[in-house]
């Protein structure tokens, strides 16, 4: 092996910068640098992978006349850009052929990370017949087993009747390789499929009542749960009668009847998905967990559902609630329900559901979770980062509840998904949102025009500041930034106190404030002391950290009876929040930190529960009383605690 080339002071410096993306000036330096072994090789090929199609070219010209050493790493190099779209035509067809010449080549490894590459190819390539010809042949006099294995995985995920036949041929060769190539012809005839229409029918309503598993944020399941009451009103199925439900295998969640419309569900806004439970599997200590799920799977229950609601070929991907992938445990689960339903198709690319498996208390559960396209957030046409989740959006609009006077406020308006959502639920007289970012300010009133919140005014200010020209506002309504994957200084549970000051000096006389709080006692503490009665406080899963959202009313004003001590006589007067700190005047601060925006595979439901109580009410004791959120009129319904 060559020594390797020493990298430039600054280069070695920036390759530590995850964000650095290397321009052409960089390639060749870098490309020396994968010969090393360890860390340098692997700084050098992110950035050479985060430079995309633009280092292909340059990675095939080094690799034509490159050692062996050089020649795998950049042919693995090669694979991994490929994947980089678009590709120049040329350019894609000359990597092609490339990889299929390294099939050939003298050095194991170089073979190897060409066939690896080739079982990549994207679904579209039109080189996948060719790549599936050129694999077989190279399987067949492949001396090396690790290489004939991956040749033979690669067939697999290249599919097509192709690739069926070529491993179908190699069955007698290959004995000591079985279990492989079982597991490839599965794979490979998946692909076959792909071609047909599979969709789920949303417009459809089940042969019999069936019942549902909503599930959300942890926190929000009572929300959820009167979303869902108020679907039922008008119902001509019937009501979906939802509960509140919560053990050890399931977690907690909201369960539901349905009778109706399967696309109907979606008037619940904060939920965040729904799937139809199948019966609990008892599982006895030491048996097979696939051989449950795949028993589950091909049950009667599960069969009438996914044929019920499923348009096309039936595809389902695997989702393990617990985490982790289990590949050994996923090939044995789609073996054997191919082997008695081979229309039901395993196919984590292409899938139409999620089979969703729980586990606990030597229970199994699984869940049929339909891909149904999400209608409800398709007024997002931007976002900003630690924006709000949608779902979360909307269960402080509802919480904050519907006046058809209500000047509404969002002084950390982000993307504007709050205002949003407000405007989503009923009427209002104004709609106000404010922020330091003027980029922020542009992408809100492009949510905001889509959402159909006409008369939506936008102001560059700091949330601390003055509020609005204009009437005061009734209702502030917001998520500040709160979170941990940004910076979250010493003094922002100071900067927060100065806020929620500022709001209650703004709020108009009745008024209510309906916010996140990350640092809950606290800011209630500050609440009192200004004027601001507690309604509702719960705790709520923000995608990785819990907060609360609270609930603020300032008292109205209202006329009292009192004795005038001048002239004797009785008369009415207004009772006025007391001066000194009520006093409204410009708070200048810096709201620094931002709330933990969770990457897009979280936009899905996590499945994960941590708390498997299930909470009887949104909101906690106050005042000797438990505040329940109420219908989205902006009342308040009470009991006794």
């Amino acid at each position: 092996m060559s020594p390797t080339a020493t990298l430039d002071p600054d280069l070695q410096r920036a390759l530590s910068d995850p964000g650095f993306t290397p321009g052409r000036r960089h390639f060749a330096a870098l490309m020396d640098q994968l010969e090393a072994a360890g860390e340098p090789a692997e700084l050098a090929e992110r950035a050479l992978r985060r430079a995309g199609a633009a280092a292909l070219p340059a990675a095939l010209d080094r690799a034509a006349g490159a050692a062996p050493s050089l020649r795998a790493p950049l042919t693995r190099l090669v694979g991994k850009l490929m994947a980089a779209a678009p590709l120049d035509p040329e350019v894609a067809e000359r990597a092609l052929g490339h990889l299929l010449a390294c099939l050939r080549d003298d050095d194991r490894r170089t073979r190897r990370m060409a066939a690896v590459a080739l079982g990549k190819l994207p679904a579209a390539d039109a080189g996948r017949p060719l790549a599936a010809e050129a694999l077989a042949e190279a399987a067949r006099g492949e001396p090396s087993p690790d290489v004939r294995r991956a040749l033979i995985d690669a067939l697999g995920k290249v599919g097509g009747s192709a690739a069926i036949e070529a491993l179908a041929e190699l069955g007698g060769d290959l004995s000591e390789l079985a279990g492989v190539r079982a597991r490839a012809e599965l794979l490979a005839r998946r692909t076959l499929s792909r071609g047909e229409l599979s969709e789920i029918a949303g417009d459809r309503a089940p042969e019999r009542p069936v019942r549902v598993a909503v599930r959300c944020r942890r926190g929000l399941e009572a929300i959820v749960a009167e979303e869902l009451a108020a679907l039922d009103e008008g119902s001509a199925g019937g009501g979906l009668a939802p509960e509140l439900r919560s053990d050890p295998c399931g977690g907690t969640r909201v369960e539901v009847t349905l009778r109706g419309r399967l696309d109907a569900l979606f008037g619940a806004r904060t939920m965040l998905s729904f799937a139809f439970p199948l019966p609990l599997r008892k599982l006895d200590e030491g048996q097979d967990l696939a051989a449950a799920v795949a028993e589950r799977l091909l049950s009667r229950e599960s069969r009438e559902i996914l044929r019920r609601f499923t348009v096309g070929a039936i595809r389902y991907r695997i989702d393990w609630a617990g985490g982790g992938k289990r590949r050994a445990a996923v090939f044995r689960v789609a073996a054997a329900v191919e082997a008695e339903a081979p229309e039901l198709v395993n196919d984590p690319t292409q899938s139409t559901w999620d089979v969703v498996v729980y586990e606990g208390a030597g229970r199994v559960r699984v869940e049929l979770a339909p891909r149904l396209p999400d209608p409800r957030f398709a007024y997002r046409r931007g976002d900003v980062p630690a924006a709000s989740h949608p779902t979360i959006a909307a269960a402080l609009a509802r919480i904050a509840g519907v006046r058809g006077d209500d000047v509404v406020w969002d002084p950390f308006v982000g993307s504007g998904l709050e205002l949003c959502e407000r405007a989503q639920l009923g009427p209002y007289r104004r709609l106000v949102g404010s922020d330091r970012d003027p980029r922020a300010l542009q992408i809100a009133r492009e949510n905001l025009d889509a959402a159909g919140a006409r008369g939506a005014e936008l102001l560059q200010r700091d949330a601390c500041g003055a509020p609005p020209p204009g009437d005061a506002p009734t209702l502030i309504l917001t998520n500040p930034p709160l979170g941990r994957r940004v910076e979250r200084t010493g003094d922002l549970d100071a900067m927060l106190d100065r806020f929620v000051e500022g709001a209650a000096r703004a709020l108009a006389p009745g008024g209510r404030l309906v916010w996140i709080s990350p640092f809950p006692e606290r800011t209630e503490a500050v609440a009192r002391r200004s004027g601001l009665r507690p309604e509702a406080q719960q705790r709520v899963d923000m995608g990785g950290f819990d907060a609360q959202i609270q609930s603020f009313h300032k008292a109205a004003l209202r006329p009292q009876v009192i004795h005038d001590r001048r002239d004797g006589r009785r008369g009415d007067r207004l009772d006025r929040p007391a001066a000194g700190r009520g006093g409204r005047g410009p708070q200048q601060a810096e709201l620094r930190g931002e709330q933990h925006r969770p990457p897009r595979q979280e936009e899905r439901h996590d499945h994960r529960d941590h708390d498997p109580d299930p909470p009887r009410a949104v909101g906690r004791r106050v005042g000797g009383e438990i505040a329940v959120v109420g219908p989205p009129d902006g009342r308040r319904r009470r009991r006794g605690g």
